[in-house]
């Protein structure tokens, strides 16, 4: 019979152990029969001189003693002469082969080879004791640090392959991933994929997440899941478009470029204003405070920098009709554009030269953080009022960045973070992303108002609530009772005596293929609807005691207390009619 994948790991164990003993524990069981044989067949003598025959277990227990170099004495009785002198003939071979044994089992678990078996059965082990649903995530630099502490926050598992060794190590020292099933390896090895959840076997495995800093070994990774389980949802990043184009053509579901993205957001914030601050304000970090609504002009930009990231900007300024001049360093970018200035643009010639004191707002995109640091100071010095964005390449940099007084840094890896954990997490948030995006302004205007009126200046957490199982409790009891559950009941919090709105707002209903953007509060509810809220953690707290609780909404839609248990409200249904 083949054996399973998550078997495979505990027979390598005793398979290597097997072979690499195979001769010590011969050897040792050789010299050790051979010494317990010779002491039966020598005759000895008790305390008065008659002669008496050693016994197998006294045997067995002496040359084990005496083996070891523990020594504890002669038994049963004292030795004869012969006795002794067999004992001092079969002492060294003895010590010996304990020895050789020892020091094999010793170099065993310092082998390179037994330690990488052992870290696989450990890994299969705990990948299979995780109870409820995870991802699989390749790479686990700062990206999957943000990624993975997302997923935690909202109680989803996952399940790591890096191949640094030292990332691996300080995860063992971190109380928040040390429970965390990880393994140093390839993140391509399909084994190990297999292992990590890729199995059909494993069923609580719900996605995988490819987020190395190679496009290749990204891509790599989603043919191989797209391959192994067409079923589970991939997510990968991807800096270029050749990459991104290779993604989405056998049907990665989530295909992340950070500088698109970016890009796409700042043709946003050009053109329209109030949907990026809501965007902005559904993508941040729960509790933050919010962003004051971002105007960049309209008037002359200088792009320092066309290469990834700058192309992408590049290409939005053209779609936004803006004007532009272009700083590089490799003259044939340079060419292409009439009117570029060849440089860095972290001097003040250069800059100059590209008419800094006649431009609006610059934009620092070079893959160089120190040289895109150097051209937001350089910029600000000679024109202060400018517009800044700028890009920054390693997380290491952050209060730099934030001490540059750019109003926009395109940070790489918190935006892929951001793009993964919506879609992991939260995965209607980009469908009303998506949604808002071809609105019109006024729409923007309209969420705009209603998150302000409950967020307090903060950022929302968003949730999604699935009416179906045990929180579909109150709303089976509402059918019971012929009572409609609407929106607003799911609104107000039905533990307070008087009637208390909660601090959350319904960006999106979803019914089977219909889907309602921002719901009306007096929309019915069924069972089976999906709901997207943005909000304070108490408002979802609240909501799932609603929903959990068969009388809770039923009392909120009819005014009247109902009571809890079912006895009484048996007793309640029967003096009603």
């Amino acid at each position: 019979m083949p054996l399973r994948i998550n078997e495979r790991p505990v027979n390598d164990v005793v398979w290597l152990t097997m072979r690499r003993m195979r001769t010590p524990l011969i050897l040792m069981i050789l010299v050790y029969s051979f010494s317990v044989f010779g002491m039966l067949m020598i005759p000895g003598q008790d305390e008065v001189g008659n002669a008496v025959q050693i016994g197998f277990l006294d045997a067995l227990y002496f040359v084990a003693i005496m083996a070891t170099t523990i020594g504890f004495g002669e038994v049963p009785y004292t030795f004869t002469d012969a006795q002794r002198m067999y004992a001092f003939i079969i002492l060294f071979p003895n010590v010996i082969a304990w020895l050789y044994s020892i020091g094999t089992i010793i170099s065993l678990f310092v082998d390179p080879q037994f330690r990488a078996v052992i870290a696989l059965n450990r890994f299969s082990r705990r990948v299979r004791r995780i109870h409820g649903d995870y991802y699989i995530v390749c790479g686990f630099g700062y990206t999957g640090r943000m990624i993975v502490t997302g997923l935690l926050k909202r109680g989803i598992g996952a399940a790591i392959i890096e191949r640094d060794e030292k990332i691996i190590q300080s995860m063992a020292l971190s109380d928040d991933f040390a429970h965390l099933p990880a393994i140093v390896g390839s993140v391509t090895d399909q084994n190990l994929l297999d292992m990590a959840g890729l199995n059909k076997s494993i069923k609580n495995c719900i996605g995988v997440i490819a987020i190395t800093n190679k496009d290749h070994v990204n891509l790599t990774i989603a043919i191989t899941s797209k391959l192994l389980r067409p079923d589970l949802p991939v997510m990968a990043r991807a800096e270029t478009r050749r990459v991104v184009h290779n993604m989405e053509s056998f049907g990665t579901d989530q295909t992340v470029d950070p500088y698109t993205i970016f890009a796409q957001r700042f043709y946003l914030a050009l053109k329209s204003p109030a949907k990026y601050l809501v965007q902005d304000w559904l993508i941040s970090v729960p509790g933050t405070r919010l962003r004051d609504e971002l105007k960049p002009p309209d008037g002359r930009w200088i792009l320092a920098g066309v290469g990834r990231f700058g192309s992408r900007m590049a290409a939005t300024l053209d779609r936004a009709g803006i004007a532009y001049t272009v700083i590089d360093v490799h003259p044939d970018r340079v060419s292409e554009r009439p009117g570029s200035v060849l440089g860095r643009g972290t001097e003040a010639g250069t800059l100059m030269e590209a008419g800094i004191m006649d431009a609006e707002g610059i934009i620092a995109g070079t893959g160089d953080d120190v040289d895109n640091l150097s051209i937001v100071m350089t910029a600000l010095e000679l024109k202060p009022d400018l517009f800044v964005i700028a890009r920054q390449e390693s997380p290491r940099h952050d209060d730099l960045f934030d001490a540059s007084r750019a109003h926009l840094v395109a940070r790489r890896s918190q935006i892929v973070a951001r793009r993964i954990l919506a879609v992991a997490t939260t995965p209607l948030l980009p469908v009303f992303n998506d949604h808002m995006v071809h609105q019109e302004e006024s729409f923007a205007r309209s969420v705009e108002k209603q998150l302000e009126d409950v967020l307090d200046g903060f950022s929302p957490g968003l949730w999604t609530v699935d009416i179906t199982g045990s929180c579909a409790e109150s709303l089976r009891a509402a059918r019971r009772e012929g009572v409609k559950i609407r929106l607003e009941h799911l609104l107000v919090n039905a533990r307070s005596p008087t009637p208390e709105r909660l601090a959350c707002v319904c960006l999106l209903l979803e019914r089977d293929s219909m889907r309602l953007f921002m719901p009306e509060h007096d929309q019915a509810l069924v069972k089976g609807d999906k709901l997207l809220f943005a909000g304070r953690g108490t408002a979802r707290r609240e909501q799932l005691f609603s929903l959990t609780e068969p009388t809770a909404l039923v009392s909120l839609a009819t005014g009247r207390p109902q009571p809890r248990g079912a006895i009484m409200r048996g007793l309640a249904r029967k003096r009603a009619r």
